[in-house]
């Protein structure tokens, strides 16, 4: 009989909790798209943002896939969100209403939410920084074409360019290919900038708190250990049946 997935473990883990809200924020961006003409600035924008968030949605759903222990029943019960976290076809995303229902009922029948946080601290980070992009990456453009869409000096007159110069922002990479020439946008890009630099501060803090945990140095000391315990078991294994062959050939002589 196999085994039922922990409804818990699964869907109000970190990662799953903010695939919750960004499901909230894809549904209201999906709606908005359906009153906006596709040849729109707005629409191009938010169908921009709905593509960065269905790559996060598909994140969440491999990471869930790949540490599930029952890959199968995992895929019998989340089929339906994979299909409905497709980019471009804007429609089905409505079908991530079901896991919304789905993560509400857990939380209303759990008290194990707080306890799945504290114990997953660093999942809880991970998650927090795909928010904190995409609340960025949505919220920048958004403001940043407001700003300057229809300023004449202006090199950010469409949604791409939004995009594009969001993304190299927060990055704190600064091509400069595209960059505001108004106060309020310079404002929103150094709000941008500031945020970007603690964003991939809390990514250095991560990656250095997963090097430096002793219980990260202890797996690894204890799979080395196995590791050189099996190699002896291997040679003292090698060496009895060397003397087994040793004395089968004195008893026959």
């Amino acid at each position: 009989m196999m085994k039922k997935i922990d409804p818990v473990k699964y869907e109000l883990n970190p990662m799953s909790l903010m695939s919750l809200v960004l499901s909230f924020v894809s549904l209201t961006i999906v709606t908005t798209m359906i009153f906006l003409p596709k040849q729109s600035n707005g629409y191009r924008l938010l169908l921009g943002i709905d593509t960065f968030i269905c790559l996060v949605f598909w994140c969440q759903l491999l990471a869930d896939f790949f540490r599930s222990r029952e890959k199968v029943q995992y895929l019998k019960t989340h089929w339906l969100d994979f299909i409905a976290s497709i980019p471009i076809i804007e429609q089905i995303r409505f079908a991530r209403l079901l896991q919304i229902f789905r993560v509400i009922r857990l939380i209303r029948s759990s008290h194990q939410i707080l306890s799945q946080i504290r114990s997953n601290r660093r999942e809880a980070t991970v998650a927090s920084i795909f928010l904190l992009l995409t609340v960025l990456v949505s919220v920048g453009s958004a403001l940043m074409l407001i700003l300057e869409g229809n300023v004449p000096e202006s090199n950010i007159k469409d949604a791409s360019d939004a995009l594009w110069w969001v993304f190299v922002t927060i990055s704190t990479v600064g091509y400069g290919d595209h960059y505001p020439v108004t106060l309020l946008g310079k404002v929103l890009a150094a709000v941008i900038i500031i945020c970007g630099v603690g964003l991939f501060g809390m990514v250095a803090g991560l990656v250095s708190a997963i090097i430096s945990d002793p219980e990260h140095t202890k797996e690894l000391d204890d799979v080395r250990h196995e590791q050189e315990w099996q190699a002896m078991l291997a040679s003292q294994q090698r060496l009895l049946e060397r003397l087994e062959a040793i004395e089968k050939k004195l008893a026959q002589k």
